[in-house]
């Protein structure tokens, strides 16, 4: 082993000791519950229909320790999306969300194609959604997953980097709220960038409503 890497190694586990440390350390609970169901707040999306919240199951809702929960399927009249936000009003359940990266193949899914990349909203530095995408293939079934983790009024592509976000807000004494976002649509007969094109033209209407929610 390296200098180098063994010097990399230190800095990580410093930052993910201090992280913990910071997120669970906290003398006065700023987490505040919403007046409305996520679902209901998330039905009016420019440009795309929903048929209503699809339950899950309680033991689902248990595992996960979800305090709101969107499960949804949007029509565009063209396009089926299906959205799913596990929502939560404190970091104490930061990482309480599963990993996709985990849970589908832990489902029989065969995952390719991850990567991750950015799509800026507007012109302020905090509109702009970091995310990490992926094909899942199971049997005959093909799907295009697109997925990011918020913190407060921020996102990030994974969960070691929601924990840096949430230490400084954590700092900063903001508020705690943080969810787990997932985007998906079939990928039979497209190539990925008709993917990222469908799915990112509804992030551009979905985004601004969900914002509103989580600062709501």
């Amino acid at each position: 082993m390296g200098p180098n890497l063994y010097r990399k190694i230190i800095v990580l586990t410093l930052l993910f000791a201090l992280t913990s440390f910071f997120i669970h350390w906290a003398p006065v609970s700023r987490a505040i519950k919403k007046d409305k169901p996520l679902s209901q707040a998330l039905l009016d999306i420019k440009g795309w229909k929903s048929n209503g919240l699809i339950p899950l199951e309680k033991e689902i809702v248990k595992a996960l320790e979800l305090d709101e929960y969107a499960n949804q399927i949007y029509s565009n009249g063209r396009e089926n999306v299906s959205l799913y936000i596990g929502y939560y009003f404190s970091k104490k359940k930061l990482g309480a969300a599963h990993d996709p990266l985990v849970c589908f193949p832990g489902q029989g899914w065969v995952a390719s194609r991850i990567t991750n990349g950015s799509l800026m909203m507007g012109a302020e530095a905090n509109s702009s959604i970091s995310f990490s995408t992926m094909i899942v293939e199971r049997g005959l079934k093909k799907e295009f997953i697109l997925y990011w983790y918020q913190s407060y009024d921020r996102t990030a592509s994974n969960t070691f980097y929601q924990k840096i976000i949430s230490l400084r807000q954590k700092i900063l004494q903001q508020r705690e709220d943080n969810a787990f976002v997932r985007i998906s649509i079939p990928a039979e007969g497209r190539s990925l960038d008709e993917c990222h094109e469908t799915v990112f033209r509804f992030i551009e209407s979905f985004y601004p409503v969900f914002l509103e929610y989580v600062k709501g």
